[in-house]
């Protein structure tokens, strides 16, 4: 994994979210879009506030591997980038005369997931809120005529694609020394998971949906697209680790499956 590609570039990033200039011009937003755009706006901000010190606790676990070298440098750069996202929407909710949020059920549930197994897993469950968060702020960019929504949701949309691929590469690796009944389950609990958090948000923002003229249903189907295209770039990045395993290697994974079967 190029940690230090990612170092370079959150530390680059987080300072232009923090010095990004908003349109100045008042919401003018009807009230029956700017009620539910601000509450579900509200929340995604209050989910992006975390301190991430658990995922810290459990990147130290691969940091001393040779291949993982600057990993933890690079996801304290990656909360904090997180963090200045958590501001930028801030900023978002008080141009749209909202109220930040200090709970939220959703979030809660999140919180409490992302630290139940490992440090795969908690980054699987970020990973489910940032394909989330990418459909949501893309449909904002598309469909909101507000200039600092639009503004701040394309400058969102373009980091969470960023931090697909950033965990996607620490995944691969990870992943890659799963054999192949692990891999399987981890897909097939990864894809549940994310069905079931879809429908649940789908549900959740359902008005700002709808004053956004999209149907619930249809931003779940979106959601549940993307992590089919991000499955198969995983999937890719699978193939090609293998390729570089070498022969003796493969055959010690394989003959530990069979051992396990017998």
């Amino acid at each position: 994994m190029n940690t230090q590609a990612w170092i370079t570039h959150f530390e680059r990033n987080t300072r232009l979210n923090d010095e990004m200039e908003l349109p100045t011009e008042a919401c003018t937003l009807p009230e029956s879009a700017r009620a539910p755009l601000v509450a579900s706006i509200a929340t995604f901000q209050l989910g992006e506030s975390g301190t991430g010190s658990r995922l810290r606790r459990y990147a130290r676990e691969v940091a001393p591997l040779e291949n993982f070298r600057g990993y933890q440098r690079a996801i304290d750069l990656f909360v904090a980038e997180e963090q200045s996202h958590s501001r930028l929407l801030a900023r978002t909710v008080e141009h749209l005369r909202g109220t930040l949020l200090t709970k939220q059920w959703t979030n809660s549930i999140f919180r409490r997931l992302r630290f139940l197994v490992n440090l795969e897993f908690a980054i699987q469950v970020l990973l489910t809120a940032e394909l989330i968060a990418e459909v949501f702020f893309g449909t904002l960019y598309l469909r909101c005529e507000d200039p600092v929504v639009k503004k701040v949701s394309h400058k969102l949309l373009r980091d969470e694609m960023k931090h697909l691929t950033f965990q996607r590469d620490f995944l691969s690796e990870r992943v890659a020394t799963f054999n192949p009944l692990g891999r399987w389950l981890w897909k097939a609990q990864f894809q549940a998971i994310h069905a079931i958090t879809c429908t649940v948000v789908a549900w959740d923002h359902r008005h700002t949906f709808r004053a956004l003229g999209l149907k619930p249903g249809d931003f779940r189907q979106r959601c549940l697209q993307a992590w089919e295209r991000y499955q198969e770039r995983l999937d890719e990045e699978l193939v090609k680790l293998d390729s570089k395993l070498p022969a003796s290697h493969s055959d010690e994974v394989h003959g530990a499956d069979h051992r396990r079967a017998g």
